[in-house]
């Protein structure tokens, strides 16, 4: 497993968590294209990723958990974040650029912790990987979210079905001391408020 050095970071590490539907993917995006205008070298990462292992985790989503054991599933995660830390999060920040990363360990900890698995074991699973600069939650209610993405599409097998949405929930919002640290926004707001707040937030950290 890689094993991060912080004394190698040149840039900065940002995280936006949330269940789905929170619009964390197109608070994300933005945040990289308004850094882009703004003359830093952004980049955009979102796990799980496209390799082997979050492909494995995408056949969960898309068909359920029949045969696989929460442990098991733990493992996907961690093997596809250390594919992900040494191939593409690793390089970036030692290269000095700003990752803006889709989910990363704190959705882990809840929606593996939600399955009854101990988030701050998970987080210490985990500790080998880049720590984020700043962390952002967008909150909003499970049925709030579950309606959004059953408007866009439809949800899918194994990770939105309500019951399990108000669990992991319910963990993001509990006491595991890997949680305390996020900056959490109110994701009803409209989209140009929320985008405001992140950047509000991340501002005073970026090279001027």
């Amino acid at each position: 497993m890689c094993v991060w050095n912080e004394g190698n970071k040149k840039g900065l590490f940002i995280v936006i968590e949330g269940l789905d539907g929170t619009g964390k993917t197109t608070q994300a995006v933005a945040l990289v294209e308004r850094l882009k205008k703004n003359s830093l070298d952004a980049i955009y990462l979102k796990e799980p990723t496209n390799g082997p292992w979050g492909t494995k985790i995408r056949a969960i989503a898309d068909k359920g958990r029949d045969g696989i054991t929460p442990e098991e599933e733990l493992g996907y995660f961690i093997n596809d974040r250390e594919e992900d830390s040494r191939l593409n999060i690793i390089p970036a920040l030692a290269s000095g650029k700003v990752v803006v990363m889709d989910r990363y360990i704190y959705s882990n900890a809840a929606y593996q912790g939600a399955l009854g698995l101990s988030p701050d074991v998970i987080f210490e699973k985990n500790r080998a990987f880049p720590k984020p600069d700043v962390v952002f939650f967008l909150e909003i209610p499970p049925e709030e979210g579950l309606k959004r993405v059953n408007k866009r599409g439809g949800a899918n097998e194994g990770f939105e079905k309500i019951e399990y949405l108000r669990r992991v929930h319910a963990t993001f919002n509990g006491n595991a001391e890997g949680f305390k640290k996020m900056v959490r926004i109110d994701a009803l707001q409209e989209e140009e408020k929320i985008a405001e707040a992140i950047w509000q937030k991340i501002a005073p950290l970026l090279p001027h």
